[in-house]
């Protein structure tokens, strides 16, 4: 009688116990109800919040005209011909002027938004023809050039870009032996390059530019009269220059 009395309280305690402890465990599941799904967003960067945006630090040009200046220099390849003859059978021709540096500046303007630009560009070079491994003859040459670009994705910091030009050339070939002679003639060519936007107001290119003379008559440097040929006699002709140039733009 004792154990089975003993046997119900200890029973009844710990189905009290239990029960107990369910209800504490609803208690606390229901206690936490969210009231909405959790949703991530994105944060956007505003100067109140001390954040910038990540974008590309390309200067960008605006919708006005800007003037620039700009130094250039390179290689310069001369396609130049001098014969000096003493008789009909006699003759000497020298060797075309080895590739040799030359310098030059620029000046003009872009045009608004930067797609393109107009400039005018002083350039000089020189070069030597030699015979039989002698230097024969000097060549200098300057060139008046007025020059038109148009320049691709003006909105990047890289800028390829095509052109054309017309201008002016004064070549003077200067030999100890033979004399010297001056050509003067109109000139036509293009160029082509890449140039890259440092910031705001420095540019740096790279570029090729070929211009052809537009002379159409060779004149014999002196002593021929009409189809009659006097001797000693030279000719020279330079038919046009290629360079290869490097130049650094401000822009105003």
């Amino acid at each position: 009688m004792n154990k089975t009395l003993l046997a119900s309280v200890l029973l009844s305690a710990l189905f009290s116990s239990t029960t107990f402890a369910a209800e504490e465990l609803s208690t606390e599941n229901s206690a936490y109800t969210p009231s909405e799904p959790l949703v991530l967003e994105p944060v956007v960067a505003t100067p109140e919040n001390g954040l910038s945006p990540i974008e590309d630090e390309v200067p960008k040009f605006d919708d006005t005209m800007h003037y620039f200046v700009g130094l250039t220099g390179g290689m310069a390849d001369m396609s130049f011909s001098l014969v000096h003859a003493t008789s009909s059978s006699d003759k000497v021709s020298p060797s075309s002027p080895d590739a040799s540096g030359f310098a030059g500046a620029d000046i003009g303007f872009y045009t608004a938004g930067g797609n393109g630009r107009i400039y005018y560009s002083y350039q000089k070079m020189s070069g030597e023809s030699e015979f039989e491994n002698k230097k024969i003859a000097d060549t200098d040459v300057t060139l008046h050039l007025l020059s038109a670009d148009y320049i691709f994705l003006a909105d990047k910091s890289i800028n390829p870009f095509v052109g054309a030009h017309v201008g002016y050339m004064i070549a003077e070939t200067t030999s100890e032996q033979y004399g010297s002679y001056k050509q003067s003639n109109p000139v036509l060519g293009i160029q082509a390059g890449v140039a890259w936007r440092i910031s705001d107001h420095f540019t740096t290119e790279i570029g090729a530019r070929h211009t052809a003379s537009q002379r159409k008559e060779q004149t014999d440097w002196a002593g021929s009269k009409g189809e009659e040929i006097v001797y000693p006699n030279t000719q020279s002709d330079l038919k046009s220059i290629t360079t290869f140039y490097m130049s650094a733009n401000y822009r105003f």
